[in-house]
């Protein structure tokens, strides 16, 4: 006897016995999209934590290099290296020693976090990391709009740092002046805040990122990479601007379908950013009027590109999904990989809060 009530009723096993419900075509469809968001949230959690630890790995290789080679023996060990790096302050207190230490921690981590998501994970990158012609001129079309976003958030931020300044609350911040200048503290920090920090985060959260989320939406997945973005960067005044400017940034990927315009993008955000930290110690003058000079171009050039072809960026659309946005959104967050790796970004920025206090 068969027992059927439209396409969701009851059937009975072969043979008899107890009936079971049968799963309508969109209830199969969600649990279809739901396992496989499952997998790519797995994957993505997964290399986010092999990343960070990979950076702890790296900083304490880095100071155990850097103990060895000072003293002139052996101190690769953890407890040894700290040991004598805290008993000679003058190695660690210049810019040569953070930058030194960020461009190697940066450059090996993600090294090896590539090779393991393309060879283990089997994730390819190699689409959208192949220039074009037409690259340069997104990244010139598109570059005024994030900066404006970059300068309104941060006049935003300013006003309530001040605030809270006045009522004895202090805003945690990340200092890029250069101390001690050398060459060597200048080339450091050329590299590492032009080139390889700019290509590290393009090819993790504009790459992997994107391309393990977009087929579950060009929204969910712009939005998540961006909020992680704006995270990593653990303090408040960079991390609102990072996500607003990465908002947009993650649509001009998803739209040329490549990390290209974006790498050229957040090369010449850095450039501006860090012109007046390089030309004070390289003695150019008029470094302020200049820098000042450079934000008012951009700010009317961003204004006519948001009136103009802003409107490009917004209605960029989704595919139909049998997840509705919001069960999308909470299968990212609730992934267990994706979880603890969120709790460790907050853990860190809340900490650099407190110690600021």
């Amino acid at each position: 006897m068969d027992m059927n009530y439209g396409g969701g009723g009851y059937n009975a096993p072969p043979g008899g016995g107890a009936y079971y419900p049968q799963r309508s075509p969109l209830e199969e469809a969600r649990l279809r999209e739901r396992k496989a968001l499952f997998r790519s949230c797995s994957k993505l959690g997964a290399l986010l934590l092999i990343y960070a630890l990979l950076q702890y790995v790296f900083k304490y290789v880095y100071y155990g290099v850097v103990a060895t080679v000072s003293s002139g023996s052996f101190n690769l060990m953890p407890w040894q290296s700290l040991k004598y790096l805290r008993e000679h302050q003058e190695i660690v207190s210049g810019s040569s020693f953070s930058m030194g230490g960020n461009l190697s921690i940066v450059f090996f981590s993600m090294l090896i976090l590539m090779l393991i998501a393309r060879f283990a994970m089997k994730i390819d990158l190699s689409e959208m990391a192949k220039p074009e012609k037409r690259h340069f001129k997104q990244a010139v079309k598109w570059f005024p709009l994030c900066m404006l976003l970059n300068i309104a958030v941060s006049y935003v931020i300013t006003i309530l740092e001040n605030y809270l300044s006045s009522v004895g609350v202090n805003m945690p911040d990340v200092d890029f002046t250069i101390q001690e200048p050398s060459d060597l503290a200048i080339t450091l920090q050329f590299v590492y805040v032009i080139l390889i920090g700019p290509l590290a985060e393009e090819l993790l959260y504009r790459g992997l990122v994107l391309s393990l989320l977009k087929p579950y939406g060009n929204w969910l997945a712009v939005l998540f990479s961006s909020l992680i973005f704006g995270l990593m960067h653990g303090n408040v005044p960079q991390a609102a601007s990072a996500f607003a400017s990465a908002m947009v940034a993650g649509m001009i990927a998803i739209k040329c379908n490549s990390v290209i315009p974006t790498l050229i993008i957040h090369i010449m955000n850095n450039t501006i950013a860090s012109y007046t930290d390089f030309a004070e110690v390289i003695g150019w003058p008029y470094a302020s009027e200049i820098l000042m000079a450079i934000e008012i171009i951009v700010l009317f050039a961003g204004l006519f590109v948001l009136f103009v072809y802003g409107w490009q960026i917004v209605s960029t659309k989704d595919g139909k999904f049998a997840l509705t946005f919001g069960q999308r959104v909470t299968a990212v967050f609730t992934n267990i990989l994706m979880l603890v790796y969120f709790l460790y970004e907050l853990y860190g920025f809340f900490t650099s809060f407190i110690n600021a206090n």
